[in-house]
């Protein structure tokens, strides 16, 4: 390798022109195929073999574009509600132009029927949030396709409502630049570079090669997004990686070019001989990295590995750039390499000694104590180590001025941090699902009560207008009747008159008869009161029912004022109970902070709690009052009945008495005809009005039979308004109970399928799950997605936990009678699923790098101690580095230092950062080792001991060593000015990691 390396060095040295010139045509093509197709990244988190992946296969299959996940546009107003008339319509044209918007498929209104049946307002109603479902994935969703989404939204934030994007838009429109994190990185690695280099010029030709192989890199790694899916995160980190050895490679070049110079060499062999001796450092060190990073890909999962592929990018064209690029431009500098140097008392003195050299011989002298003392350094760094634990993401710790923060905030504080991150519950069903035999069952029933109250509601009203009319008309032959007795009565009175000599000879008689007339008379009078007595009694009645049914219309109007207490009452309750876990969780983790702010809140959920139920005390006893009215008035009708039908009974048995006293004076005028034979004319004309009254009196008897057949069928008629009525009470009970079946199944009756209704009462019932949202159906019925949403957040542990259960438990119980095949999965389980993964197949990616490092170690240097401590080392140091990153995220106690504003203590550590710092750390500390042991080993092979080459080494090495370890401690380090979460993960650990394989 040294022969290819110092021709490749030479030809650099002799035709920098020609080498710059390749590098230029490399980058015009480079640059060609970025603007011919653009950089792509993707955020898509393929884990094959995984419940999520089944999920997000299954969706893709049969239900598109469902696998690509909601993106909910939250809208919150501090004033008002959303639902007032001018927020609401400017949330509706919201609505309208989001479905108008690019790649937009769907877009739920919070304040539809649906939108409110599915919990997307708040129950303040100062919340809201819209789910817009795009027909692209986040591989192809850009910031262009984002920008144009949430300008749609332009109606409700010109209305004064804030709007904030969450989901895969949300994050799009968040991306944080790395620019201010760079410059930071590059500037503290310039202030070393001049120490440590003494000239400007120097100084300069580490940052410009390393920046030329990152622009390279990037835009590699660019366009290997359009053959493998390399997430946002890659580009970062490769950044960090390949700024970091990018300067600390070419930092070895130069430093050996400048020393070959001081001893009088040409510049063009200085030029080849350091290709051929750092070069050859550097390609091994530069390999050993690669190889560590491409060994991520023994895991078998695509994110890491596109991960370590960008990695290794970067690291390849930071080593090409550092034995190609660098050497051409060395040669057009020639000598003036050293160019503006610092003043005299600021350079590097040229003594055989030195602060390194008495180090060296110190570390040599005494081996043992500074093993012993490196330990106990490390001991404590490394406790916190066996603690911790994979995480996700979260996105609650991300910068308070993101959208993508804003927004979490908002959906958390409006409707629990479980909505960020539901549970996404996919079942595929065999036979496809149809309508449940109870809602056909009930469906038929209100479809056949509704036909019979359509044909009641024609029939009744014909049937009471005909009785109306024959009332009428018999009223008005009763009047007829009464004036025709009129008549005869005063024809009568006539004919008393013209008989007054013929009573003296029957005074007895007459006596009688006028006793019997009297009575008669009597009894009618009482009949015709008794009647009218019943009259009013009815009519008192129908006002009584009426008063009752008005009562009744009131209580039923109170039930629905307290109906919204009574479910707000329900919700605080519910709340109470939630926040007294959580305070009980946050004593037992010693929170007291939070335990406060958590009172305050059950304070707050108490106060309004007994407001709510000040409000619904009057109304249950205005509600209380009505009732018993009602039942005063109904037992007061009750009582007429009862008083109207013995008044009846009573004119019965006056009717009876008439009869026999007209059979009575039909015998006294038989005893009268022979005294009224003299007077047969007035005999004669008084039978004649006697035979009209007797007409009279049974077409009276008549009416009353007419009477009595009209108060049957208005009876009947009554009795058939009763069952219509009850048949209409029955048939909305139905209506609200189909309603009910249907809006659990959202909307689709074909959901009320028996298995699916059996996975949402298992769901629902499930401790931990705050609420489920109704299910959709896709078009063929095979497939139903339902998405459950935790109590907690989606990052925290009792999330993962309650994962698990729904998975191992809730799902199979719901799913054991067959016909259905249930999948959790979901942003949430689809990190978790990648902790499970990087857990069990840590160890065998940790044993594949370590093994990887032993074997190059052990061919370049011809021996297995040197790899075995280089192994050893770095494990140490990893183990360190991990501790230091427990402590500062996980524990909480770097929360504040590195910058990060969020509602919890803690912040979990992403699963893959742990295993992405391993690999990193251990390629880029070898880096070191190679460096040491060759200058170590070049001492030796001069001649010198074996002891007197190590500090000879180390002597020789310390110094730039020791500067590329802080250099690329700098870089790492820059990058927890990111604001993200995870960028800074990795800079905290990178850094400390770095760091620490330096020290060691």
């Amino acid at each position: 390798m040294g022969k290819a390396l110092h021709a490749l060095g030479r030809f650099c040295a002799r035709w920098p022109w020609a080498a710059l010139g390749i590098w230029t045509l490399l980058a015009a093509v480079v640059a060609g195929l970025v603007v011919a197709y653009g950089p792509e990244t993707s955020n898509d988190l393929a884990l094959p073999g995984t419940e999520s992946q089944q999920v997000q296969d299954l969706l893709t299959e049969r239900f598109p574009p469902q696998q690509n996940g909601a993106n909910p546009i939250v809208f919150h107003v501090e004033d008002g509600k959303l639902t007032d008339p001018d927020n609401q319509q400017a949330v509706k044209s919201a609505v309208k132009d989001l479905r108008s918007a690019p790649h937009v498929h769907s877009v739920t209104s919070p304040l539809s029927d649906a939108g409110k049946t599915a919990g997307l307002l708040s129950d303040d109603k100062q919340t809201a949030f819209a789910p817009v479902l795009l027909d692209v994935g986040s591989s192809e969703l850009d910031l262009e396709i984002a920008t144009a989404v949430f300008k749609a939204t332009q109606p409700a934030s010109a209305a004064g409502i804030q709007v904030e994007a969450a989901g895969a838009i949300g994050t799009e429109l968040s991306d944080q630049p790395t620019e201010s994190s760079e410059v930071v990185g590059i500037l503290c690695a310039m202030l070393i570079l001049t120490l440590v280099l003494g000239s400007l010029i120097a100084m300069g030709m580490p940052i410009i090669t390393a920046v030329v192989g990152l622009v390279f890199a990037l835009a590699t790694i660019g366009l290997m997004g359009h053959l493998v899916a390399v997430p946002d995160t890659g580009a970062t980190l490769a950044t960090m990686i390949g700024l970091g050895v990018g300067i600390d490679y070419a930092l070895f070049m130069i430093t050996r070019h400048q020393q070959h110079l001081e001893e009088g060499m040409r510049v063009d062999e200085s030029i080849a001989k350091t290709v051929a001796t750092s070069g050859s450092a550097i390609v091994f060190a530069g390999g050993t990295v690669v190889v560590a990073l491409v060994a991520l890909r023994v895991a078998n999962i695509p994110l890491l590995s596109t991960l370590g592929l960008a990695s290794a990018v970067a690291v390849l064209t930071a080593v090409l750039a550092a034995i190609t690029f660098l050497p051409a431009v060395l040669a057009l500098l020639g000598r003036r390499v050293n160019w503006l140097s610092l003043p005299a008392f600021m350079r590097r003195k040229h003594t055989d000694g030195g602060v390194w050299g008495r180090w060296a011989g110190f570390v040599t002298r005494r081996p043992v104590l500074l093993t012993l003392v490196a330990l106990a350094f490390l001991a404590p760094l490394i406790v916190p180590a066996p603690s911790l634990a994979f995480g996700q993401e979260d996105i609650g710790a991300a910068p308070p001025d993101t959208t993508e923060r804003k927004a979490y905030d908002l959906i958390t504080a409006g409707f629990g941090a479980g909505y960020n991150g539901p549970l996404q519950v996919a079942s595929r069903l065999d036979p496809p699902a149809s309508p449940s035999d109870e809602y056909n069952r009930k469906y038929a029933k209100a479809t056949s009560l509704q036909k019979q109250l359509q044909k009641d509601q024609k029939t009744l009203p014909q049937q009471q207008k005909q009785l109306e009319a024959q009332q009428k008309q018999l009223e008005a032959q009763q009047a007829d009747l009464e004036a025709q007795k009129a008549d005869l009565q005063a024809q009568q009175a006539d004919l008393e008159a013209e008989q007054a000599e013929l009573r003296s000879e029957g005074d007895q008689l007459e006596t009688q008869g006028a006793r019997l007339q009297e009575e008669q008379a009597s009894l009618e009078a009482q009949a015709r009161r008794l009647r009218a007595e019943k009259a009013g009694l009815l009519r008192q009645k129908q006002r009584l029912i009426a008063q009752r049914d008005r009562l009744e219309r009131e209580a039923r109007a109170l039930a629905e004022r307290a109906r919204p207490l009574v479910r707000r009452l329900v919700v605080l309750e519910a709340r109470d109970r939630v926040l007294q876990r959580r305070i009980e969780r946050a004593e037992a983790n010693g929170n007291d902070a939070e335990v406060a702010r958590l009172r305050a809140r059950l304070q707050e959920v108490r106060g309004e709690e007994a407001q709510v139920r000040t409000d619904l005390a009057p109304l249950r006893r205005q509600a209380e009052q009505l009732a018993a009215q009602a039942r005063a008035l109904q037992a007061q009708a009750n009582q007429l009945q009862s008083r109207a039908d013995a008044l009846q009974a009573q004119a019965d048995q006056l009717s009876a008495r008439a009869d026999r006293l007209r059979a009575q004076a039909r015998q006294l005028e038989s005893q009268k005809a022979d005294l009224q034979a003299s007077a047969s004319d007035l005999q004669a004309q008084a039978d004649e009005l006697r035979a009209q009254a007797d007409q009279l009196q049974q077409q009276g008897a008549e009416l009353q039979q007419a009477g009595v057949r009209l108060q049957q069928q208005a009876d009947a008629l009554k009795g058939r308004q009763q069952t219509a009525e009850q048949q209409k009470k029955q048939a909305e009970k139905l209506q609200k109970q189909l309603t009910a079946m249907v809006t659990a199944a959202g909307g689709d009756p074909r959901a009320t399928d028996t298995r699916v209704v059996t996975l949402q009462t298992a769901l629902s019932g499930t401790d931990g799950v705050q609420t489920l949202t109704p299910p959709q159906t896709n078009q063929r019925g095979d497939v139903v997605l339902l998405s459950a949403v935790p109590t907690t957040a989606p990052a925290t542990e009792r999330t993962a936990r309650l994962l698990t259960e729904v998975r191992e438990q809730v799902v199979p119980q719901a799913t054991s009678e067959g016909g259905i095949t249930t999948y959790v999965g979901g942003y949430t389980a689809s990190y978790a699923d990648l902790a499970t993964l990087i857990s069990q197949r840590l160890l065998l990616v940790i044993g594949t790098v370590i093994l990887l490092g032993f074997v190059l170690l052990m061919i370049a240097f011809r021996s297995i101690l040197v790899p075995l401590q280089a192994a050893l080392t770095n494990v140490l140091s990893a183990a360190a580095a991990f501790g230091i990153l427990t402590a500062c995220f996980q524990w909480g106690w770097g929360i504040d230092l590195v910058g990060l504003d969020t509602s919890s203590s803690t912040v979990p550590i992403a699963s893959y950062v742990p295993l992405m710092m391993f690999a990193v750390l251990f390629g880029l500390s070898m880096d070191y080792e190679v460096f040491l042991v060759s200058h170590i080993q070049q001492h030796h092979l001069a001649g010198e001991p074996a002891r007197q080459a190590a500090a000879s080494g180390l002597r020789t090495s310390a110094r730039i060593t020791t500067a590329a370890c802080l250099i690329m401690t700098s870089v790492f380090a820059s990058f927890i000015l990111n604001g993200d979460p995870t960028i800074k993960q990795f800079g905290v650990g990178l850094a400390s990691a770095v760091l620490l394989a330096g020290i060691l």
